[in-house]
C-alpha cells in the first residue's frame, strides 16, 4: 500500500503543475532542493513558464486522451468495436490514468468511474473478466491490473475498498490458473484460459504485473508465485538476448515484456536483462511490421526500467515514432505490415492506448511502470 499511497502523493502534488507541462530535472540533493527556496522573482517566472511548456510528447498525450474519452459509451465502455470490449475499456483506463486522469479528477472523474463500474460488471462469480467479450485471460490480466493500479491512485476510501475486494478475487482466479498441472517449461505461466496446460510469455507479462500490482496495494500474493513466475520467464529467454514467445526463439515483439516482467518480480540484475538490452538498443522497432503497438508499448515500460543510460538512447525512437505518425484526432493509424486493427481488435482505442501508455512512462505516474 505504502508504493500506491507514494504514487498517491506524487499525483496530489506534482500532477496539478505538471500533468499539461514539459519533463523538468528534479533537484538531485537537499542542497539543490534548498535553492529552489531563494529564487528570485525572475526566475521563478521562467520555471513557471518553462514548467507549462507543452513538449511534442506532452501534446500527443493530450490529444490521445482527449479522443479516448470521445469513444466513451453511454454504459461506460471506451471504444465502438464489439469485440473485447471489457478489455479495451480496462486498456483505456490505464492510458488515462497514465497521463494522469484519476477517479479523483475533477475534470474526468465521472467519466473514469463509469468506466470502471463498466469493467465490474463483466466480472464473473468466480472473478473472471476474460468470458463476456472473450478476450480471455488477456483481458483478465489488463483489467485486474487497471483495478489494482486504480485502487492505488485513489483518495476515496469507499471506492478503494471495493476495488480491493474484487481485485481478490481476480487475483485468486489468476494465481489458481498458474497452478494448474503444466508439462516442464511451461509451470510458472498462464496461457489463454484460466485451465489452460500449457503456457506463454505474453499472457505471462500481464498476469505478473496484475500480481504486483495487487500486492503494491496490499493483496497477499505468496513469493512462491513471483519465483514460479521468474523461473517460467527465464526458461524462454534467448541466450543472446531477447525472449521467446515459447521456447527459446527470440520474438522482437516480446522483448520488452521480459524485461519489465523480471523487475516486477524483484529481479533487478541478470545477464538476460543485459544481453537483451543491448539487442533492443541495436534493433528498436521501426513504423512497420506485425503487432507494431503491442511491441512499441512492452518496448517502452520495459526499456524505462533498465534506468536512464538505456532509456535515454532510446526513448527518442518512440518519441519519433508515435508522435509523427498520431491522427489529427489523437488516435493512432495502422502501420505498413501490420494487421492488429485490422484483423484482430478492430479499434483505434488499442492502438491509441498502446501508444499511450509507451509514451507517458516518461510520468511515472501509475506505479507499476515506476522503478
Amino acid at each position: 500500500m505504502m508504493r500506491a499511497r507514494f504514487a498517491l502523493a506524487l499525483l496530489a502534488g506534482l500532477v496539478p503543475l505538471l500533468a499539461n507541462s514539459a519533463e523538468a530535472p528534479a533537484p538531485k540533493n537537499a542542497a539543490d532542493r534548498s535553492e529552489l527556496s531563494v529564487l528570485t522573482a525572475e526566475d521563478e517566472s521562467a520555471l513557471i513558464k518553462t514548467l507549462k511548456e507543452q513538449s511534442p510528447r506532452d501534446n500527443a498525450i493530450e490529444k490521445a486522451v482527449k479522443f479516448l474519452f470521445t469513444e466513451q459509451q453511454k454504459d461506460g465502455s471506451i471504444g465502438k468495436a464489439p469485440v473485447y470490449r471489457t478489455a479495451m475499456t480496462g486498456l483505456a483506463v490505464m492510458a488515462m490514468m497514465a497521463a494522469g486522469k484519476t477517479p479523483d479528477d475533477p475534470e474526468h472523474g465521472a467519466e473514469i468511474r463509469r468506466a470502471i463500474n463498466y469493467v465490474l460488471s463483466q466480472m464473473r462469480d468466480d472473478g473472471y473478466f476474460g468470458h463476456s467479450d472473450n478476450s480471455r485471460m488477456y483481458g483478465h490480466g489488463i483489467c485486474t491490473l487497471m483495478l489494482t493500479e486504480a485502487a492505488g491512485m485513489t483518495r476515496d476510501e469507499v471506492l478503494e475498498r471495493r476495488l480491493v475486494e474484487a481485485c481478490k478475487r481476480a487475483v485468486k482466479l489468476i494465481l489458481k490458473a498458474q497452478a494448474i498441472q503444466k508439462p516442464q517449461g511451461h509451470q510458472g505461466g498462464w496461457r489463454y484460459e484460466p485451465n489452460s496446460t500449457d503456457s506463454d510469455l505474453s499472457l505471462t507479462g500481464w498476469q505478473t504485473m496484475a500480481l504486483r500490482s495487487a500486492k503494491n496495494i496490499g493483496i497477499e500474493v505468496p513469493a512462491a508465485a513471483i519465483q514460479s513466475a521468474v523461473t517460467y520467464i527465464r526458461t524462454v529467454a534467448h541466450p543472446e538476448g531477447g525472449f521467446a514467445y515459447q521456447g527459446q526463439a527470440d520474438h522482437p515483439v516480446l522483448r520488452g515484456i521480459g524485461l519489465l516482467a523480471l523487475p516486477v518480480c524483484g529481479v533487478y540484475d541478470a545477464p538476460e536483462l543485459a544481453k537483451s538490452t543491448a539487442r533492443m538498443l541495436a534493433d528498436p522497432p521501426k513504423w512497420q511490421g506485425p503487432w507494431f503497438y503491442y511491441r512499441i508499448y512492452y518496448s517502452s515500460v520495459g526499456m524505462y526500467q533498465m534506468g536512464d543510460e538505456a532509456w535515454n538512447r532510446f526513448y527518442p525512437v518512440i518519441d519519433d515514432l508515435l508522435i509523427n505518425h498520431q491522427n489529427a484526432d489523437g488516435s493512432w493509424p495502422e502501420p505498413p505490415g501490420n494487421t492488429e486493427l485490422s484483423n484482430y481488435v478492430q479499434s483505434p482505442v488499442y492502438s491509441t492506448s498502446m501508444a499511450t501508455l509507451a509514451l507517458a512512462v516518461h510520468h511515472h505516474l501509475l506505479p507499476i511502470y515506476q522503478r
